[in-house]
């Protein structure tokens, strides 16, 4: 996965930092990849220090028609395992980072209670 970090003008936008992650052919989209994704995702959080973390799953705005509460179950899935992985390399002293205080999965209004479903089930299955 390619991916590109942008550090946008103070004010212009909520974020201080937007890491964007290119998916490959839109062709050869699978929801299972939303794991790698994400995982990508919160690995480069870790490592740039950040404690709040967004992600944004829903590829509907890209014209890739995704399954929407499958999609943010693999984003939650992707982004909890690549942390609990750098928790676990903490306590053997070969990482180190800030802990994650707060994470948002966005969704769009029109999605929103189906991508919660999946964010939900992800979240039992996890524990």
């Amino acid at each position: 996965l390619e991916t590109l970090l942008i550090t946008p003008p103070a004010g212009t936008i909520g974020a201080k930092k937007l890491l964007l992650i290119g998916l490959g052919d839109r062709n050869k989209f699978t929801p299972e990849l939303m794991k790698q994704v994400a995982s990508v995702g919160m690995e480069e959080a870790l490592r740039l220090g950040v404690t709040e973390y967004a992600f944004a799953s829903d590829l509907k705005d890209a014209g890739i028609d995704s399954p929407t509460a499958e999609v943010a179950g693999y984003g939650v899935t992707g982004a909890v395992n690549a942390y609990r992985t750098q928790v676990f390399l903490k306590t053997k002293k070969m990482a180190n980072f800030k802990p994650i205080q707060k994470i948002t999965l966005l969704a769009g209004p029109a999605y929103f209670t189906t991508a919660g479903e999946g964010i939900s089930q992800a979240i039992t299955a996890l524990k």
